[in-house]
């Protein structure tokens, strides 16, 4: 069973929670990803405007998928996705994404893949 750990405890334990900290600062939320009764298997954070949402999934700090969403108003498809990172290029790439409409932002719909079901 996994011991809870305060706020304070955590960032000494784990130093590349400090990143999550100051985004969370910065406006980002974050919720636990659980079953109703079960333990914690990861994290979502998300920060949105006006034109998009930038998500990130961490499940552990080598397990990190992030995306950026736009608004339905520009198309309400995913743009940008990255998985497989570690927690601080997570982080980082999604911090120095431009905004829509900015040079460098993306702005072509991923294709999304098929679901595989055996």
């Amino acid at each position: 069973m996994n011991e809870s750990i305060n706020n304070e405890e955590a960032p000494r334990r784990y130093p590349e929670l400090r990143q999550l900290a100051s985004v969370r600062d910065a406006g980002w939320v974050f919720r636990p990803i659980q079953n109703a009764d079960g333990p914690l298997t990861g994290i979502a954070g998300s920060f949105s405007r006006q034109q998009y949402t930038d998500a990130i999934f961490i499940f552990d700090h080598t397990n990190v998928s992030d995306a950026r969403i736009l608004d339905d108003a520009d198309g309400g498809r995913c743009v940008w996705s990255k998985e497989g990172a570690d927690l601080q290029e997570g982080v980082s790439d999604l911090l120095g994404l431009p905004k829509p409409g900015e040079p460098g932002a993306p702005n072509l719909v991923k294709r999304s893949r098929l679901l595989w079901t055996p």
